[in-house]
């Protein structure tokens, strides 16, 4: 991808202080953390066209990721289909990504590849529209 425009509006776009290992029947098996929205206005889920967490560089697979807001938990390539779901700029969004055995206690290197579109800014033909880069890399620490 090309040029992608990017406005970092917040002092964090990964929130690592919500940053926590997730348990699954007592078994820590992933983790979670929320995201903040880096642009002013709000987008439609169905805006999203790029949702990918790497951590330690190793991409997760995309069926162990989950996107939630407002109370509405879906997996990454349902927001595509999510034409009413709007994410505003104040709230934050929850990612879960399940892990068998999660993460290793200490620190790790945490990246969200995150691409949106936006529709009000068409840049060419055949529908496109001005890439939105709301992507951040943070060091989180794991913990038993």
């Amino acid at each position: 991808m090309g040029f992608a425009m990017r406005m970092p509006l917040n002092e964090e776009i990964i929130k690592k202080d919500s940053f926590k290992s997730m348990y699954i029947n007592g078994k820590k098996n992933g983790f979670e953390f929320d995201v903040q929205l880096a642009y002013y206005r709000g987008h439609y889920l169905s805006d999203i066209d790029l949702l990918e967490v790497y951590v330690d560089g190793e991409k997760m697979p995309q069926e162990a990721i989950t996107f939630e807001l407002n109370g509405k938990e879906m997996p990454v390539y349902k927001l595509t289909y999510a034409v009413t779901e709007f994410w505003s700029q104040v709230v934050p969004a929850k990612i879960r990504v399940i892990k068998k055995g999660g993460l290793d206690e200490g620190k790790h290197e945490l990246e969200l590849k995150l691409m949106l579109r936006v529709p009000y800014m068409q840049i060419g033909p055949d529908h496109s529209f001005m890439p939105l880069d709301c992507g951040d890399k943070v060091t989180v620490e794991s913990a038993e």
